[in-house]
């Protein structure tokens, strides 16, 4: 059985502490503020699995240089890759066997030398020397791990964008993406298929290339006049904007903090009203015990006063002989029967008891009174308590809550304009790249052939698993969603009623591409394949918690429930598949022994800071 799974990731510098975390199968959460180190974690898992980028630097990770990913393939142990932060080679070690010798693999990919990451990754999934379609023209290409790793690793953004999770929003790939996805759900490559090239059509084919090109030219500058209004000032406004959200991020905090430290106001003063409240019912029913001890008390000295005139009209009686023996009083003895009672030694006794009893008595008063003065006193700091928890109750609900919202929402919305912005840039280097490609394809004129783009359809019984695996899903975590749900091949994307999957909100999106994501490999097992082993997905509930104009007919109540069967539910899939979720929020308390957690406070006294160690003050 094919696949493999994450064990651990290290990063290390010559003088810092070293940074690590480690995975186990099945659901792994890692949890915690923003600025823990999250998305770093994200960032160099991609990086030590292929990618081009090294996690983004920040303020935490300087000093750092190297990193080391473990890694358990199903069928052949333990083995870690490791590679310098700035990119370049690796180093493999523990493979195939524990104590062999390290090898480098190289980072980019190639089908003439296996020497290579890709390769060793395609070969640990059953998948390397797969060729796959890239153009309507049939041409093929080899697959590189590369082509599959934003189906298995959902960064922030990518989880929340409103296209098919199929694609990564490259126009040019989304042929050879598709193949991709078909690839994975049936295991079918497209190496059969021939490039014909018609040479009374080259000119033709050349032709319409360069129309399409001027038409995705032209939607791109469209849509880059929708984001900004003028390209050049681009890196301005990103400058101008990421100051902004760490100004919005200190209001943010600011807020946060306050409304944490009333809402402990606020509990603290219930939990006071109580505790005097319960006092105040433990002294009553001390009162009630008192109540019967005192009659006890009463009842003693009646009895004992009894005893006592009972002994004084005895002592009156004339003496007289004793009825067994004949004897006179005080001269006879009997084996076994007691000596005659001393009436007035009794007497005393009793009057000493009595004077006990009355004692007692006069203590138990001393003692009811000052309970009722405790009692009187409880009952008035369970008042005032109660006042102070209305008190701070208030201002939670009538102040500080709309102002945490706010503060919120405004840096919410600064991240978004980030978002565009960032996206108008990934536009203004597109619309280079093809120009760049127009000019080449304007000096080729007349030098290729043309096909027809004919792509065979999915078999009915992937496209029926891979359906079924995310209706599932959706289903397990209560998402309310419209029926039918299918996947549109023509789209690439499901289709929940009658609406498309990325026509929802943001939130929606982002918990349905989580869906499609574990689905797909879900439905790989359904049909008797090996999966992947192991998904990573930043932020599926960020966005969903809190709703927007897009999500807003959905209810907290609803939200709430949806995150916690989302979380119930990944807890108890079977551990063959990895699931490694990043999350502002822990999960439920009940599923946290079923699981991996990892909660970053961010606070230096507290558990664990961060992915990163605190630096001391000499670092």
């Amino acid at each position: 059985m094919s696949g493999f799974q994450l064990r651990g990731l290290r990063v290390t510098g010559p003088e810092v502490k070293e940074a690590e975390i480690s995975f186990e199968a099945g659901l792994n959460v890692i949890s915690g503020p923003s600025d823990t180190g999250k998305s770093y974690i994200v960032e160099a898992i991609d990086f030590m699995l292929g990618g081009a980028t090294p996690p983004r630097q920040i303020p935490e990770s300087v000093g750092y240089d190297t990193a080391y990913l473990t890694i358990e393939a199903r069928d052949s142990g333990v083995f870690t890759l490791t590679r310098a932060l700035q990119g370049g080679d690796f180093q493999l070690t523990g493979w195939p066997e524990p104590d062999a010798a390290a090898v480098t693999l190289a980072s980019r990919h190639s089908a003439s030398d296996a020497d290579n990451i890709s390769t060793f990754l395609l070969r640990l999934i059953d998948l390397d020397q797969k060729r796959l379609r890239k153009n309507a023209n049939n041409e093929l290409q080899n697959l590189s791990f590369r082509n599959l790793a934003h189906l298995v690793i959902i960064d922030e953004e990518s989880i929340i964008k409103k296209g098919s999770p199929t694609f990564t929003g490259e126009s040019t790939q989304r042929t050879l993406q598709s193949s991709v996805f078909k690839l994975l759900l049936t295991g079918a490559d497209d190496s059969s298929l021939i490039a014909v090239k018609k040479r009374a059509i080259a000119k033709a084919e050349i032709e319409a290339q360069i129309a399409l090109l001027d038409q995705i030219i032209s939607d791109y500058e469209a849509d880059l006049r929708e984001l900004t209004g003028d390209p050049a000032e681009l890196a301005d406004q990103e400058r101008k904007i990421e100051s902004a959200i760490s100004s919005s991020w200190q209001v943010l905090s600011t807020e946060r903090s306050v409304f944490e430290g009333q809402e402990r106001a606020r509990r603290s003063a219930w939990v006071d009203r109580e505790r005097f409240e319960a006092r105040v019912n433990e002294i009553d029913a001390l009162k009630e015990r008192f109540v019967l001890l005192d009659q006890s008390y009463r009842s003693d000295v009646e009895r004992l006063e009894a005893i006592a005139e009972a002994g004084q009209f005895f002592v009156a009686l004339k003496a007289g002989r004793c009825p067994l023996c004949g004897a006179t009083a005080g001269d006879h003895h009997h084996d076994g029967l007691p000596h005659d009672g001393d009436i007035d030694a009794l007497r005393a006794a009793c009057q000493i008891e009595i004077a006990k009893i009355k004692q007692l008595r006069l203590e138990l008063t001393a003692t009811v009174t000052d309970l009722n003065a405790e009692q009187e006193e409880s009952e008035i700091e369970a008042a005032v308590a109660f006042l102070s928890y209305n008190e701070a109750d208030a201002l939670v609900r009538e102040t500080l809550t709309p102002r945490l919202s706010a503060a919120r929402a405004e840096h919410t919305n600064l991240l978004e304009t980030r978002a565009r912005l960032r996206q108008a840039r990934s536009l203004v280097d597109r619309t280079d790249a093809l120009r760049s490609k127009r000019a080449e394809s304007q000096a080729a004129l007349g030098s290729a052939g043309r096909v027809t783009d004919e792509r065979p359809g999915l078999p009915a019984k992937s496209v029926q698993a891979f359906s079924k695996a995310f209706e599932t899903l959706l289903e397990a975590w209560q998402f309310p969603h419209e029926k039918p749900v299918y996947f549109d091949e023509r789209n690439q994307d499901m289709v929940l009623g009658n609406r498309r999957r990325g026509e929802q909100g943001k939130g929606l999106r982002a918990l349905t591409h989580a869906a499609f994501t574990i689905g797909l490999q879900t439905a790989i097992a359904a049909l008797d394949r090996s999966p992947l082993g192991f998904v990573v997905l930043d932020s599926p509930l960020v966005t969903f918690r809190e709703a927007d104009h897009e999500d807003a007919e959905l209810s907290s109540e609803q939200r709430v429930a949806v995150k916690q069967a989302f979380y119930s539910d990944l807890a108890v899939r079977p551990g063959d598949l990895q699931i490694i979720v990043l999350e502002n929020e822990d999960p439920n308390e009940a599923i946290r022994p079923n699981i991996t957690t990892h909660f970053f406070s961010k606070q230096p006294s507290k558990g664990r800071y961060g992915f990163f160690p605190p630096r001391t003050v000499a670092e």
